[in-house]
């Protein structure tokens, strides 16, 4: 969890905000922890059949968008423009079903977050590798300026015209190419290092992840249950959401729409309904069974139907905010913080009440009140 760590560091610093874990409580709890003493088939199909081929998703679709950039650099027009736009947002979009995987082989290959989302993206540092050529792709003066944000930026950052001639008739249109090559490259290099990881002809993370039962704080139920946790509360709820509309749990901030993430290509809305489908499908694939036979309540219901209605209606309030997200915090404000409203009420019953029910203990910590 070290990386996640770092990242609440780092991003709650740049508002002013200490670390500091807070829970809230939701009424009418009554848990009762699930058995996991024997989980290893659980475990294994949801590697197998969920984790798996999100990665092998993301490594065919940075690769599509690798050869994409190749043809870019050789014949910088306006059509293969177009079409690189296309691979990059294909890629942006399998990378949001692998972020609730963030742990063992992600962390290892750093591809996780806090290296390659973080987001707003520093737009000085990029413009400047693209006019000196000098830089360390991975290195920390450039982690805001690699990953998916600083694509984002590169390809969506000017008009078309503007973005062709930065690679073709600019006067350092070859350092340019340069730096794009190295950041895509760089996320095919990863997200095909944690497939292999993953694959049982790699690495066979597989097999260790399903063999690691039990809830402590080694499990994979464990971590599992807080990268997702992390995922939803952090990441979502508050820089995607929060942040750009001004609010960090009971502290109000300068609200600002450029700090939505996919913000050059007005992707938001489209990257965030790709990360609440898949959260859906973790919480299906993982977690529903153990919460069911947890027999967890939850003001009067059960548990398992509050986590599932609410997250349907996160999904519904984000889905009737108008594009773009950064657009629509200015004009269509009362549907973002509908939306803002309704993703709060979640957390509580995933971060709290969900992992009691499945006896396991939270270990990241934030800031925010929740």
């Amino acid at each position: 969890m070290q990386q996640r760590n770092i990242l609440v560091a780092v991003l709650a610093g740049c508002i002013g905000l200490g670390v500091l874990i807070s829970c809230g409580k939701s009424g009418d709890k009554d848990t009762t922890p699930v058995n996991n003493s024997k989980t290893d088939s659980v475990l294994a199909n949801f590697g197998a059949n969920i984790i798996v081929p999100a990665y092998q998703q993301l490594a065919t679709t940075t690769a599509a968008m690798d050869a994409a950039v190749t043809t870019f650099t050789a014949t910088p027009n306006a059509g293969n423009l177009t079409s690189l736009q296309t691979a990059f947002k294909n890629a942006y979009v399998a990378y949001e079903s692998c972020t609730q995987f963030e742990f063992g082989p992600a962390v290892d290959q750093s591809l996780v977050t806090t290296i390659v989302n973080v987001f707003p993206t520093d737009t000085n540092t990029i413009k400047n590798n693209m006019t000196t050529g000098n830089f360390t792709i991975d290195g920390l003066s450039n982690f805001k300026a690699q990953g998916f944000p600083s694509l984002d930026y590169i390809l969506y950052g000017a008009n078309s015209a503007t973005v062709v001639a930065n690679f073709s008739t600019a006067a350092n249109a070859a350092n340019a190419q340069k730096y794009l090559a190295a950041v895509s490259a760089s996320l095919k290099a990863k997200a095909a290092a944690v497939l292999n990881a993953w694959l049982p002809t790699g690495g066979n993370y597989l097999a260790t992840f399903s063999a690691a039962t039990g809830v402590d704080a080694g499990s994979s139920l464990s971590i599992l249950v807080n990268a997702f946790v992390y995922d939803y509360d952090v990441i979502l709820k508050n820089y995607k959401l929060g942040i750009p509309i001004g609010k960090y749990g009971a502290s109000t901030i300068p609200q600002d729409p450029a700090k939505v993430e996919g913000f050059y290509g007005g992707l938001s809305l489209t990257l965030l309904h790709a990360e609440l489908q898949s959260m859906q499908r973790v919480y299906t694939g993982a977690f529903e069974k153990k919460v069911v036979a947890s027999s967890a309540q939850s003001n009067g219901g059960s548990l398992n139907d509050a986590i599932k209605n609410q997250l349907a209606t996160v999904i519904t309030k984000v889905n009737a905010i108008p594009e773009t997200l950064s657009g629509s915090i200015t004009t269509n404000a009362a549907a973002v913080n509908d939306a803002y409203t309704e993703a709060t009420k979640l957390v509580v019953l995933v971060k709290v009440d969900m992992s009691s029910a499945l006896g396991v203990k939270i270990s990241f910590s934030d800031d925010d009140g929740d």
